[in-house]
């Protein structure tokens, strides 16, 4: 039986089997397929939860939220004569997502603006020196956190212009430094101490459709105009926090402490987005040894924030904070073998 189906002339031959070939896909191109689904379902998942927050919420005032989770894998090493010494470090995996609401007059051309940053995986390093005598309950410790770049994306929508979309954007979460020392004052009584300091002053966080509303904005709204547009959060001080502790053994199941700390805040005035100047802390805790290798611990804290003015990105103070407080509750399961 002769095959009645239409072949194309032979001068169209060559063209379509290359056509053809150039169209199959290659592992290159598989790959490429699957990094760009990922991203869109990045960026379906950003504009839903937008726009389900937008309908949930018609009358909600300003607000922001921040979820980060991290994990980190440690290993060390002891060296000196009696292991007194030892040096650690390790990976960290951090987790971030957030989302943020401008509502109010005071916030100008930008407004009614909406912004959610998809959940994005950032890689760090931790490393660290510690020092330890066991006989009077000695340690002594200064480790270095990485600052962490995330990849993210964000989906915007900025009433004032009409424009909203999708944008490719970075944040870096800050480096950090952390000392920790402890002692023995006597058999049944512990001696804390911590410092920290973060340079919030190197952090920003700047959306792409946000910064180039402000780039654009003028007049009365946004006296100068500014060239290279504004952050949506920033700050102008590092930061510094410390605390000083006290434990006391009471018996081989109970043990108590208490703490009082304080933070500098990273300046003043501060972003309507954390209208606080640092804070004095007080905490109580207790723990119980249920076996020997299981312990219950709990406890409280109390924070006293400072006062502060609050700004908007272009420097208008626009709010005063006064007489605010917040209470810390935890709960922790430990084991340890012996």
């Amino acid at each position: 039986m002769q095959d009645k189906r239409r072949k194309p002339p032979p001068q169209l031959q060559k063209p379509l089997l290359l056509l053809i070939k150039q169209i199959q896909p290659t592992n290159q191109t598989l790959a490429y397929n699957a990094a760009t689904a990922v991203k869109t379902a990045q960026q379906a998942g950003a504009a839903y939860n937008l726009a389900s927050n937008i309908a949930q919420h018609p009358n909600e005032g300003t607000n922001a939220s921040v979820d980060s989770k991290n994990f980190t894998g440690l290993v060390g090493v002891k060296f000196g004569e009696k292991n007194n010494w030892q040096v650690y470090g390790g990976p960290v995996l951090q987790k971030l997502e957030g989302e943020v609401h401008l509502r109010g007059t005071a916030y100008n051309s930008t407004q009614g603006y909406d912004g959610i940053f998809a959940q994005s995986n950032g890689y760090g390093w931790m490393a660290g020196l510690a020092y330890s005598k066991p006989e009077i309950a000695l340690k002594a410790a200064l480790t270095y956190r990485s600052d962490i770049d995330h990849d993210t994306v964000a989906y915007e929508s900025m009433p004032a212009t009409g424009e909203s979309g999708s944008y490719d954007m970075t944040i870096t979460t800050p480096k950090s430094v952390n000392v920790d020392f402890q002692t023995g004052l006597n058999p049944t009584t512990l001696l804390t101490a911590k410092l920290r300091w973060v340079p919030w002053s190197d952090f920003s966080i700047k959306p792409p459709l946000y910064n180039a509303t402000t780039k654009k904005a003028t007049g009365a709204d946004f006296k100068p105009l500014y060239p290279n547009g504004l952050n949506l959060i920033d700050y102008s001080d590092d930061g510094w926090a410390a605390e000083l502790g006290l434990g006391k053994k009471l018996s081989n199941q109970w043990a108590v402490s208490g703490s009082v700390g304080w933070d500098s805040g990273a300046g003043d005035p501060t972003t309507t987005l954390g209208p606080v100047e640092g804070h004095w802390n007080v905490g109580l805790g207790a723990k119980y040894n249920v076996t020997p290798e299981v312990a219950v611990s709990a406890g409280v804290k109390y924070l006293m924030f400072g006062d502060a003015k609050s700004k908007i990105p272009n420097g208008d103070l626009v709010g005063d904070f006064q007489d605010n407080d917040a209470w810390i509750y935890g709960l922790r399961l430990t084991y340890q073998k012996k």
